[in-house]
């Protein structure tokens, strides 16, 4: 083996040729690097060669090779050896590599430690960290960080000594790089804290704290971008592990990034850095700063200033200060309560959208469509006083205005679209002036330019505008906006297409069967590109142009759409080999579409697209592959895991990597690439989701028996992915099989579940099977998942299956136990996805939650719900398990959304219970006689609804009747109040306490007013104690009802015409009934009423 040979192929390898880096590579690995000799080589050109590259280098392959080699080197060498090392590195005059002699040393210490040698290695470290020589402290404090990162076990002993050590070197007067080189040690031993076992250590650890910001500032004042980010990785370090570690800095902490970002003289990619570390926070630690007093306030209305600075030309994909603020705004409505986050930014936003700034008005309007994701409920409590404020920025002289206050207008329609309806003449046409105004033409190519992007801001406004413009509105635009946007199908510019496909889609889904005169002049126009495939730009279109006619599907049905069915379909499945992801999720969205649309006659397409499903669900996903930052370890793990939702991703280097990074400093790790999912983990998400559509929708028993083995057993896998779409998806997809496998078993069976258990009916040798499947899957993950979407999701599925198909699942192998338990966990919020992260075990309780935190707990109340439509009067032994939470929830003095939830939950749960309520009848009673009063209309609806509940199912009238009076004395002023459907559940309540007990109330003083409120137009379902209440009424020939018969007519006629889901089916036939009773006792009563006969099946 040759030194010198060897040296000149780590010089050659640094000529930036890939063919020449791997023909050098294959032969070190041949001739060199197989045999442990090379390791002594290597050791060799570090201590005596002049080129600082290959001295570098040999440091950092030699570090690679001593896993491999050292244990193989002669014993009575290695004292030599490791002298001869240190000496180098002492003597090392290059930063970049000593640092890599440094980690060397800390390789060889690591197993050598592990087997009782080198034990004056850690003494000597020490020493050498305190020397009164500045140099030897620089190279002892690095050796020390590079021994910590590669094991910091190796100081279990000693770890007193090394902070004691830490508190001298962190304030080191002369040198910056021991400083920050102690920084960095302290996040690397940070997984040696164990606050509860070591508290001494613990308050060692925190002493470092302010004296760690110090050497932050130092590094910011310094400009050393370097060091500026070594100290920011170590603070994101800190929220990985239990908050103590930080304890009651975290909040100075805090302020102090605040503050930073704030700072305008400050460079702008420190300022970033300052704000993602916030965002970071807010995520990892929002109990903590849900606690801090007005903190979620500061933080808000900094990120709001710190957005005035956005740039019209600023480039999105570039983290500048004003959108590394719209990320915090985002995370922080996404984690802390409304009233913590939207309401002082709902307080701020008049100051600044009529500010003459452009800037304050662009912020106010971007930081509404912001947070509008994160509390959209909220948000959509507001609209009176928000909208006005839209509409003028819609219309403001400034064009980047308008444009920013189109862009705001679409991510508020994306979650509240629907709530947008009062307003949406005045968007309409402030749509269509800024559309005018940017397709008029202009000489000016910054104006153009501009132009362009409010063009396409309009067409994606009308888009997330769609689920709340009706047909009838939207006729009175239909023909301007589809001939003006159908024109920009055929713009020069590829995005404006996509976007006025998007916008077709988007008219199309308003209009409904409404748009079928637009329909062939719109499929001519987007046809053209319907197999465009020559170039990226044109896929993308294509792609647009498969949502918009899978949208149009929808709109116009079956029939009219019928002529472009097969071309269609042979078009998508003919872009899943075209090479690009987007186009083989739209694909997939339109078969969900058209699946829908055609339901069973959807059934000659199947097999291609069950085998495109198939293919997608079978793609290699990349390995992902990092070198990671400490701040990235401390966040997601080590170097050999990520955590991503919860769950772990497995990552390596690959070996090309390792091989072909043959330049620069290997511990300078800045430019790591950004931690993501794969697009095919992404694909698989789409394609999971689509396959739970096509099986709901468009299998029958003969598809399910071909397809639905191989489609579960492709499924069920996913559910443990490590990316939590992935995890969602499957699980979802199971539970909708398994409801949909339920479904055809009665369809062909012609029976129905019966509440409780054991099982009444007894489900085919299929159910079980896969109810055994998606019982396990998610058993797996509902206990310990970390990602409020996935625990959401489960809730969601598991809640919708018990009350489709009764109590089948419940039957599986300790699914009920592990049911009650998940809920029980996630209704106190102690679930983990409910805790900071690394305070699992912490009591965390706090007053407020964001709405994604309630939706958690929300959902799973559901469950609760489908526990007792499942059960039935057997679900009364479980509702003591969950009573005192419930009852929690509904007596909350701070938390409207928690009394309305509360109250509606011992609704469901006492209708379904039915005499089974009776012993819960007082407690119950006593709590909702106080919601009946309650300052919250929901609240108050929701308890007028559970009061009729209680008494209908309740036996004990004993309790209940000398509480009628009070009861009806609390109902009567809610008959007028218009909000929250009040109306509608005072008047069904009514009318199931005239149904127990109509000899209690005052037929004569409450019916008639009662009528007066018919048809309702709100709660449909209230419609059947209603109109049970008024036949038994008539069966008893009742004077009062006899004498409102003429005002009832007309009543029965509206509820029996369109729409259809007025009345479910038992209730149609009671109003068909009373009709019929009516019209035998006195037909002339129908004389100008004669539809009401026909609907009702009497002519």
């Amino acid at each position: 083996m040759n030194k010198e040979e060897l040296a000149a192929l780590l010089q050659e390898s640094q000529v930036p040729d890939t063919n020449t880096i791997k023909a050098i590579t294959a032969k070190l690995q041949k001739n060199y690097y197989s045999h442990h000799e090379s390791l002594l080589l290597l050791i060799e050109l570090i201590a005596t060669h002049g080129d600082v590259n290959v001295r570098q280098q040999a440091a950092i392959q030699a570090s690679r090779l001593v896993i491999k080699h050292w244990e193989k080197i002669p014993e009575n060498q290695k004292g030599a050896v490791r002298q001869h090392l240190v000496q180098a590195t002492m003597k090392e005059p290059a930063a970049r590599c000593r640092h890599a002699q440094s980690r060397l040393i800390a390789a060889i210490g690591t197993l050598d430690l592990e087997n009782g040698e080198w034990l004056d290695l850690l003494p000597a470290l020490f020493t050498l960290a305190s020397s009164a020589d500045v140099a030897q402290r620089e190279v002892g404090s690095y050796i020390i960080f590079s021994l910590l990162e590669a094991n910091p076990t190796c100081f279990n002993e000693h770890m007193t000594q090394l902070l004691q050590l830490f508190q001298k070197t962190i304030v080191d007067p002369q040198s910056a790089d021991v400083r920050i080189n102690t920084m960095m040690s302290v996040g690397a031993a940070l997984l040696m804290f164990e606050p509860e076992e070591d508290a001494e250590s613990v308050a060692l650890l925190q002493t470092l704290v302010p004296p760690m910001v110090e050497v932050l500032k130092a590094a910011v004042e310094a400009g050393d971008d370097e060091k500026t980010g070594q100290a920011f990785e170590v603070f994101q370090q800190f929220l990985a592990y239990e908050s103590a570690l930080l304890g009651k800095y975290l909040k100075d902490l805090v302020q102090f990034m605040i503050d930073l970002s704030a700072n305008t003289q400050a460079d702008d990619d420190v300022r970033s850095q300052a704000l993602a570390f916030l965002a970071q926070t807010v995520r990892y630690r929002r109990m903590k700063i849900q606690g801090m007093k007005d903190m979620g306030q500061q933080l808000t209305l900094k990120a709001m200033v710190i957005l005035t600075e956005i740039d019209d030309d600023e480039d999105e994909d570039e983290m500048s200060p004003a959108r590394s603020a719209l990320a915090l705004l985002d995370q922080l409505a996404n984690d802390l309560p409304p009233r913590q986050v939207i309401v002082p930014l709902l307080e701020a936003l008049p100051k600044f959208v009529t500010s003459n700034e452009s800037g304050y008005k662009k912020a106010g309007i971007l930081a509404l469509g912001t947070v509008v994701e994160g509390a959209p409920d909220f948000v959509a409590s507001q609209v009176k006083s928000i909208m006005p404020h839209v509409i003028n920025l819609l219309n403001d002289a400034d064009v980047g205005v308008r444009h920013t206050a189109l862009i705001g207008l679409a991510r508020l329609a994306d979650d509240i679209a629907e709530e947008l309806g009062d307003y949406n003449e005045a968007l309409m046409t402030a749509l269509v002036k800024n559309l005018q105004a940017a397709t008029a033409g202009t000489s000016d190519p910054k104006l153009a330019k501009k132009n362009v992007e409010i063009i396409r801001s309009v067409c994606g406004a009308l888009d997330s505008m769609s689920d709340g413009l009706d047909a009838e509105f939207m006729k009175k635009y239909a023909g301007e906006l589809v001939t003006n946007i159908g024109a920009l199908v055929g713009h020069e510019d590829y995005k404006v297409k996509v976007a006025a496909s998007g916008a077709l889609g988007a008219i199309a889904e308003s209009l409904g069967q409404e748009f079928t005169p637009y329909f062939e002049q719109t499929m001519l126009a987007l046809g053209a590109y319907l197999n465009v495939k020559d170039s990226e730009d044109e896929l993308t279109l294509r792609s647009g142009v498969c949502d918009s006619m899978g949208r149009i599907a929808s709109a116009v049905g079956p029939k009219v759409f019928q002529p472009f069915v097969v071309d269609l379909m042979t078009a998508s499945e003919v872009a899943l080999h075209l090479d690009n992801t987007r186009l083989r999720e739209s694909s997939f969205i339109l078969w969900s579409s058209l699946a829908k649309v055609y339901e069973k006659d959807f059934a000659p397409f199947l097999p291609g697209v069950f085998k495109g499903l198939f293919d997608s669900l079978e793609l290699e996903e990349e390995e992902i592959t990092l070198q990671l930052t400490e701040a990235e370890k401390g966040i997601v793990g080590t170097t050999e895991d990520v955590i991503t939702g919860g769950k772990k991703l497995k990552i390596r280097r690959t070996d090309e990597e390792e091989e072909d990074e043959m330049d620069g400093d290997d511990d300078d790790d800045d430019d790591w690439e950004e931690i993501g999912v794969s697009p095919e983990a992404l694909e698989k998400e789409v394609a999971i989701e689509i396959m739970g559509d096509v099986i709901t929708y468009a299998c029958g028993g003969a598809e399910i028996k071909e397809y639905l083995e191989k489609a579960v057993e492709m499924i069920a896998p996913l559910a443990e992915h490590g990316y939590e779409g992935c995890r969602k998806a499957a699980i979802a997809t199971l539970w909708r099989a398994y409801a949909r496998v339920w479904q055809v078993m009665e369809e062909e069976t012609g029976s129905s579940w019966e509440p409780g258990l054991p099982l009444k009916q007894t489900p085919t040798v299929t159910l079980v099977k896969l109810g055994e499947i998606v019982a396990k899957a998610t058993l797996q993950n509902w206990n310990e998942e970390a990602d409020r979407s996935v625990v959401t999701e489960i809730n969601r599925n598991v809640a919708a299956t018990l009350k489709a198909c009764g109590p089948s699942m419940l039957a599986q192998e300790n699914m009920m136990k592990e049911i009650v338990t998940v809920l029980t966990t996630i209704i106190t919020r102690s679930h983990p996805c409910q805790q900071d992260l690394g305070d699992e075990d912490e009591d965390q309780e706090v007053e407020g939650t964001s709405e994604y935190d309630w939706l958690v707990i929300d959902t799973a109340l559901d469950v609760v719900i489908g526990l007792a439509v499942a059960l039935g009067p057997s679900f009364s032994e479980l509702w003591k398990v969950f009573e005192k939470p419930i009852l929690k929830f509904a007596s909350s003095e701070s938390e409207n959304i928690e009394r309305s939830t509360g109250v509606g939950v011992i609704a469901e749960c006492a209708a379904n219970m039915e005499a089974a309520v009776t012993p819960y009848t007082a407690k119950l009673l006593n709590l909702l006689l106080k919601r009946l009063s309650d300052t919250d209309n929901e609240t108050k609806s929701n308890a007028a609804y559970a009061t009729g509940q209680l008494i209908l199912n309740s036996t004990d009238s004993n309790t209940y009747l000398p509480q009628y009076e009070n009861i009806l004395r609390k109902l009567e002023p809610m008959l007028q109040i218009q909000e929250a459907r009040i109306k509608d559940n005072a008047a069904g309540c009514i009318c199931r306490m005239i149904m127990a007990h109509p000899d209690r109330v005052p037929i004569s003083e409450v019916l008639p007013a009662l009528v007066g409120l018919l048809p309702l137009k709100e709660d449909f379902e209230e419609n059947s104690p209603l109109y049970e209440c008024i036949f038994k009424l008539y069966q008893a020939h009742e004077p009062t009802v006899q004498a409102l018969t003429p005002k009832l007519i007309p009543v029965f006629e509206a509820v029996l015409t369109p729409p259809a889901d007025q009345l479910d089916d038992e209730t149609r036939e009671i109003v068909r009934q009373t009709v019929a009773l009516l019209f035998n006792a006195k037909q002339d009563l129908f004389g100008s009423h004669p539809n009401v006969l026909k609907f009702a099946g009497l002519a």
